[in-house]
């Protein structure tokens, strides 16, 4: 085999290896939000704003961390009178010099305000990490439902055309009227009609899943088909509330809202950040600010060899040695160090520009508090229609369990009547179309119900209905 027809068959392996479902079988609800978190870029995004923030508060740390250098000068001198005239210049390096400059409330109100920029980051990963898991949730149960709907319009469609084919051969000998071949006709069609408009929601939905989990749009897809019927029971529990524990499960979701929900906590971090972002900008005058700074290094002096006489021997002597202590020969160690405060009054004046800043950091805060109190009164609508939600779904999961028993019932005791000329095909065609109907209701009601629960997991901030 050429190298070419090799590398053919290895990339269509490769393809069916990643096309294929993974060794544990279909691919489990729990694995689809993992994978599809592991391949949104917005969470990506929001996990390295979590970085940023972290780096962010450290960057507000290092505000105590001094400036620590090192430097080198040469300086030259020309000088005709006085104690330059005494040197040609001089040499200095600074082994270490040190200085730090900190302002207490600035300090102290920035590092909080970066604090509160790291709480909004990791709630609006929380944020998109449970949008993205209800998004995963609904498009897993969606692709289930036209699944199962498929299925039923399959059913029907074959039991239609079948009743087409009776009626047609009867009224070919006169058997059935016109009206009776034209209804039934008619039926059958419109069957096939809502045959094609479910097989293109499937299409549509698991193209969707598979954007959302980061595949090609047309990758195979083997979900799960019991996740959608599995209620592990809680549609029976659910049912059986009474009214007070309805309010009770309401009170407790809607406080663990208020606790939980990233949203809120991401409005309540923005409020203190800005709050600390103003008290910051105040401190430059409300507060001294601080400062010390220190150096350790060498100098040598470049004295020159000759020096113009005075004249006078006593006062040429007398220079000599002030030269001597001014200008030492060699190298000399050195240090210094200084502490300080220095206060900037003129922005106690109400046109200071920090006064400014100040005010619109504050004006931002109240607006915080107006979305903070509209969010809340959202949540706890949401909660409650969620609920209504739920309860509605278990009690017509429960309600249409029998009514398919007993629509399949009908459908059979309308065959039977039908075969034997009891009744017309107007009342066969309305028995199964009950019974679709009924299955319907039910694939319906249970995909409501496991969204009411995604739902309000996310509304209460927590994993509360499992799934």
């Amino acid at each position: 085999m050429n190298k070419l027809g090799k590398t053919v068959i290895a990339c269509a392996a490769l393809v069916c290896a990643a096309a294929a479902p993974g060794p544990g079988g279909p691919l489990t609800l729990r694995d689809a939000i993992q994978l599809s978190l592991e391949n949104n870029n917005k969470y990506k995004i929001s996990q390295e704003k979590v970085n940023e923030s972290r780096l962010r508060v450290r960057e507000a740390w290092g505000r105590l961390w001094p400036d620590i250098s090192s430097d080198a000068t040469i300086t030259r001198y020309g000088a005709d009178k006085g104690m330059q005239s005494l040197t040609e210049g001089q040499y200095n390096i600074k082994f270490v010099k040190c200085s730090l400059t900190v302002n207490p409330g600035v300090f102290y109100n920035t590092l909080r305000a970066s604090q509160d920029g790291q709480v909004i980051a990791v709630n609006d990963q929380r944020r998109i990490q449970a949008e993205t898991t209800i998004q995963t949730i609904r498009l897993y149960y969606r692709i289930l439902l036209t699944g199962e709907i498929i299925t039923l319009r399959t059913d029907s469609v074959k039991a239609l055309e079948e009743n087409l084919r009776v009626v047609t051969a009867g009224y070919r000998i006169g058997s059935f009227t016109r009206l009776d071949y034209l209804r039934a006709s008619v039926a059958a069609a419109n069957e096939k009609t809502r045959l094609i408009n479910a097989r293109n929601d499937h299409l549509s939905a698991k193209a969707a899943l598979n954007i959302h989990l980061g595949r090609e749009i047309d990758s195979p897809l083997d979900l799960d088909r019991g996740a959608i019927t599995s209620t592990t029971g809680q549609d029976e529990a659910i049912v059986k509330w009474t009214d007070e524990r309805e309010k009770e499960v309401l009170t407790e979701l809607t406080a663990s809202s208020l606790k939980n929900r990233p949203e809120l906590i991401q409005i309540k971090s923005k409020k203190e950040a800005l709050v600390h972002g103003a008290r910051a900008g105040e401190s430059i005058y409300l507060w001294p600010t601080l400062y010390a700074s220190g150096s350790y290094g060498m100098n040598r002096v470049d004295s020159k060899e000759t020096a113009q006489s005075t004249g006078v021997l006593a006062t040429d002597y007398a220079l000599y040695q002030i030269g001597k202590v001014l200008s030492p020969a060699g190298w000399n160690p050195n240090w210094s160090v200084n502490f300080g405060a220095a206060y900037r009054w003129g922005g106690l004046i109400p046109i200071d520009p920090y006064h400014a800043k100040a005010d619109q950091l504050r004006s931002q805060a109240k607006q915080t508090d107006l979305e903070l109190d509209d969010f809340v009164r959202g949540v706890r609508l949401d909660i409650q229609q969620g609920l209504l939600k739920l309860v509605s779904a278990s009690s017509a999961i429960r309600s249409q369990k029998g009514n398919i028993e007993s629509a399949e019932e009908s459908l059979r005791v309308a065959i039977i009547q039908f075969k034997n000329g009891m009744i017309d095909n107007t009342k066969l065609l309305d028995a199964n179309v009950e019974l679709a109907s009924a299955k319907s209701m039910y694939v319906q009601a249970l995909y409501d119900f496991q969204s009411a629960k995604a739902e309000l997991n996310r509304s209460a901030g927590y994993e509360y209905f499992s799934y």
